[in-house]
């Protein structure tokens, strides 16, 4: 691949990366997604030097001006909102910047489109694999950038490169150059080095409770699901359809099954719908160094902690578990007289965290609450529909006939419904026309509504005080991560019945399909697969979306509390390293004194000995280790390998250019040694004629038939001979004059 076609590569594919995540967005319809696509496989071949099919940049600019009223009417009629229109505007430009025939400022303009709707898409979308998509689109933006300016440069060049040719020991070799595999390299160095610094300075870089959860266009796809002010009869039915996530909770260890999300109360019903007066009637809490403290008391049974990331609805409630305690990283916080909790943000994504306890009263002790009420808690727990069938009433009671206080009275009014009443989404009506006496008495079939309003309007019946609650089940549980994913298909509506001895407000689910267990993702490759999916998200939602100041405290906590660990257990293996050297040399002076003054002196010192004996050959074998570095490696193998002369002389026949050198470089060694030393300027045929050596001259006319000519094969015991003979003559040499120093001083 040459450098104009990789350059081409990368530019495609940084504008298709834009294009992908905007797709992934789900604001970008099917026929524009096909469009597009086409338009880009296109304008890839347009762009070819052999075809002419690209048009003129006046004809774009005007293309793109035309557009303009077209803009205004997808704007007023077409599309759902303005950001879908911009969206359908931007890859209008980009097809026809795409076809147009490009000059450089055409290729800056059209990564800046990618640039922009890369930045749109961050905006109307929290899925992790926007994460993936960005990643890429790094990279493929930086490998365009290189290559751009790279090609651009070229044009300027007055002289293309030139291949260069190196030979090297009689044989050529020829060196390309490979721009494309540089720039490759290059790319992935320059986004490790932005990983290793973006990463870190995101993460500690100052937040405020904002977040980035909230801050996404997102107000126009809020879920429709439950209402701030009412539930009508068979609204939640409609809402069990939609399989699209409501809410995902993270928490510390799975819950019990029978706990719900809960989101609002409804206390008044007036035959076919639930309302709620108090939700008028809102009072806000007071922010406590960024909490919001609910209950100051201290809490009862179990602590749960919830991480809880709603996704857009049409509800300011906010849901949880158990009783709220304490309520953080929220701009606004509102409650009213039923517990229920009101966001500030209405329809917009949010993250927050609550402390919840779960209520434990034991269930003895609520048999022998006396249910006595205050006026407030009859005329609004107590309150029967204006046209309210007494036939309800006396099916109560014979359901409740064997029950003697108000907690076994719920228990049977709720196994009633469950065993004799059967759950469908497809409700079909009788001749009642009151919808609940026509679901007890007629079909017996309903939604979750219909049974908790019928529980709750039978207790009100027998004088317990009872409301309707409205939230989720527990969803699925991801053990991954500790994550409940809520879908819209777990709404569900229940019952709470009040006891005022304990002050409590128990739950009671008379619908039969809400007694299974919350869902766990089964088995399987691709059940696995989506379940480690659902935690990436999960994860990229936790540490980068919803990565607020709380959260960057947290961090730190728990960064900070890693830290003291590892220094704690380095101090403690340090110290305990420590005191068993000291005890083992204790142990070791103990041990020779008891030697030296015992009878076993003699075996000990031959102990000592053998210790000693062992540490001289470790030494001499550093010493050997030694002399082989410092020595030439031929002149090491002819004096300490001799007896191995067969088949050293086998391998050097292996290389004989190798040979020679080796041959020389022992040569070279000696020679040195005698105090002949090779000048700069010297060949080493000169070299040898100076030396005054036949032997010398030998070697040297083998080594450059070796070196330099055609002759590949040496005769080494001639080279072996001379060798023998230098250094015989050289010995000679030194004992010749050591006996004429010792003649002179004996005159």
């Amino acid at each position: 691949m040459n450098i104009e076609l990789f350059f081409k590569a990368a530019s495609y594919a940084l504008v298709t990366g834009g294009f992908l995540t905007l797709a992934l967005t789900g604001r970008v319809d099917v026929a524009t997604c096909i469009l597009y696509s086409l338009a880009l496989i296109a304008s890839w071949f347009a762009d070819r030097p052999g075809l002419r099919l690209q048009i003129s940049e006046r004809v774009a600019n005007w293309c793109v001006v035309g557009y303009a009223p077209f803009a205004y009417l997808d704007l007023r009629y077409l599309s759902s909102s303005w950001i879908t229109a911009l969206i359908h505007f931007v890859l209008f430009v980009s097809i026809f910047k795409l076809f147009q025939v490009k000059r450089d400022r055409d290729w800056v303009f059209l990564y800046l489109l990618a640039v922009f709707e890369m930045l749109l898409a961050a905006g109307l979308t929290i899925d992790a694999l926007f994460l993936l998509l960005l990643t890429g689109f790094t990279l493929t933006g930086l490998a365009a950038l290189q290559a751009f300016e790279v090609v651009r440069t070229g044009r300027n060049l007055r002289q293309p490169l030139r291949t260069v040719t190196l030979s090297y020991d009689g044989q050529q070799a020829r060196q390309a150059s490979r721009p494309v595999r540089y720039l490759l390299v290059m790319t992935l160095v320059m986004a490790a080095l932005i990983g290793a610094l973006s990463v870190p300075t995101f993460f500690l870089l100052p937040r405020w409770n904002t977040g980035l959860l909230s801050q996404t266009f997102s107000e126009d796809t809020a879920m429709t699901g439950f209402s701030d002010l009412s539930i009508t009869l068979g609204s939640v039915g409609n809402i069990k359809s939609d399989e699209r996530t409501a809410l995902r909770v993270r928490v510390e260890t799975p819950l019990p099954p029978y706990l719900h999300w809960r989101g609002m109360v409804m206390t008044h019903f007036d035959g076919r719908e639930w309302t709620r007066p108090e939700a008028n009637r809102r009072v806000a809490v007071r922010l406590q160094n960024g909490e919001y403290i609910l209950n100051e008391r201290q809490p009862r049974g179990q602590v749960v902690v919830q991480r809880v990331y709603l996704e857009p609805m049409n509800t300011s409630a906010l849901f949880h578990c158990g009783q709220p305690v304490l309520v953080s990283n929220l701009r606004g916080l509102a409650q009213d007289a039923t517990g229920t909790l009101y966001r500030a943000e209405h329809g917009a994504r949010l993250s927050y965290t609550v402390l919840s306890h779960l209520d434990e009263t034991p269930e003895e002790q609520l048999r022998q609450d006396p249910l006595q009420y205050d006026a407030q808690t009859r005329a609004t727990f107590l309150q029967l529909p204006a046209t309210f069938d007494a036939r309800v009433t006396q099916l109560a009671r014979e359901i409740t006939a064997g029950a003697t206080n108000g907690y076994d009275r719920a228990r049977a009014i709720e196994q009633h419904l469950k065993t004799r009443c059967a759950y469908t989404l497809e409700l079909q009506r009788g001749n009642e026309p009151d919808p609940i006496v026509d679901f007890l008495f007629e079909t017996r079939r309903g939604h979750c509504e219909y049974f908790a309003s019928a529980m709750v309007l039978m207790c009100r019946s027998l004088g317990l005080a009872a409301r309707l609650a409205g939230g989720y089940h527990l969803g699925e549980y991801n053990d991954l991560n500790n994550t409940y994913l809520v879908r819209q298909s777990d709404a569900h509506a229940w019952v709470e019945v009040y006891f005022p001895q304990t002050g409590t407000w128990v739950e009671f689910d008379p619908t039969p399909a809400a007694a299974a267990s919350p869902r766990t993702a089964a088995s399987g490759l691709l059940t696995s697969a989506r379940r480690y999916i659902e935690a990436l998200r999960t994860f990229y939602i936790d540490y980068v979306i919803a990565y607020d100041a709380q959260r960057q405290r947290m961090l730190a906590q728990d960064v900070g509390r890693t830290a003291v660990q590892y220094q704690t257990t380095a101090e403690t293996r340090l110290y305990r390293y420590r005191e068993q050297l000291r005890m083992w040399a204790i142990s070791q002076l103990i041990w020779m004194y008891s030697a030296v003054t015992g009878t076993e002196f003699f075996h000990h010192l031959t102990v000592l000995l053998v210790l000693a004996g062992i540490l001289l050959l470790m030494l001499a074998g550093y010493l050997l280790w030694w002399r082989i570095r410092h020595t030439p490696r031929l002149l090491f193998e002819r004096r300490w390998l001799s007896w191995l002369a067969p088949l050293f002389r086998w391998t050097l026949r292996q290389d004989e250019r190798q040979s020679a050198v080796l041959f020389y470089d022992e040569m070279a060694a000696l020679l040195s040694r005698a105090g002949h030393r090779r000048a700069p300027h010297q060949t080493p045929l000169e070299f040898a004629l100076a030396t005054g050596f036949e032997e010398v001259l030998t070697i040297t006319r083998a080594y450059n038939q070796a070196r330099y000519g055609d002759r590949l094969e040496l005769d080494t015991r001639q080279i072996d001979r001379a060798l023998q003979g230098l250094r015989q003559r050289l010995r000679q040499r030194r004992s010749g004059f050591w006996r004429g120093f010792r003649w002179l001083g004996g005159r």
